[in-house]
């Protein structure tokens, strides 16, 4: 696994849009998801350029940060706690940690 460093860390519009499209794609709702969540930021953050990873190298390389994980999972808490995340998916699966989005977050999605 490689490890490096060589991308600007994530302001809070970056946060935002990556959280959006994790959302938007339907990954923010996977289970086990919070396993994968450093590759899966890395894919967004690449797909929306924040970095430059190249394809075949998006499941063995790590460059995202530990301070930009964070932020993006406290992003993700702030959606939970504003209700625009909820935790539960279905009837067999109503809590954490599944999630859907609520009709309040399908209105700020619309923004």
């Amino acid at each position: 696994m490689i490890i490096s460093e060589k991308y600007e860390s994530f302001n809070e519009e970056k946060v935002e849009n990556i959280v959006k499209e994790l959302i938007e794609s339907g990954v923010i709702f996977m289970v086990g998801i919070e396993r994968a969540l450093y590759q899966y930021i890395q894919r967004v953050a690449t797909k929306l350029g924040y970095m430059d990873i190249k394809p075949m190298d998006l499941g063995r390389v790590i460059i995202l940060k530990d301070e930009d994980y964070l932020r993006v999972a406290d992003k993700i808490w702030e959606y939970i706690t504003s209700g625009i995340l909820a935790p539960g998916s279905n009837r067999n699966n109503p809590w954490f940690p599944h999630l859907h989005l609520t009709e309040k977050g399908k209105k700020f999605l619309e923004k």
